[in-house]
């Protein structure tokens, strides 16, 4: 398990989730802002790749703690971002920052896609 970024909690953060298979193949692939310098550009993104073989539990508003796993050993994770907050069973591992991309999309197309 990579350790993970802190995510920016605020309201105006930036964050997108591609859910693909979870699979070695197809990952689903976690997006969040971890930081900004002003109120517009330039964001600084983390990227995360998520494998799991399960559904997501999606939660209520009532977790605001960010990204926090629960038990190492089966690999319980609560992500609890602005706009998304989610259960899930896998592993997470962290790829890269992203920095000046104007969102969390953006960051994640070019990961996704390297010059």
């Amino acid at each position: 398990m990579s350790r993970l970024p802190t995510p920016d909690l605020n309201e105006q953060a930036d964050n997108c989730l591609l859910i693909a298979r979870g699979d070695d193949i197809s990952p689903h692939w976690l997006v969040y802002e971890i930081h900004r310098d002003f109120l517009s550009v330039p964001r600084t993104f983390a990227v995360v790749k998520l494998w799991s073989d399960f559904d997501f539990d999606w939660l209520g508003d009532e977790f605001t703690e960010g990204v926090q796993c629960l038990n190492t050993s089966d690999g319980h994770w609560r992500i609890s971002l602005p706009r998304l907050r989610f259960e899930c069973w896998g592993e997470l591992e962290f790829v890269q920052t992203c920095y000046g991309a104007a969102s969390a999309s953006e960051a994640l197309i070019r990961v996704l896609t390297p010059d």
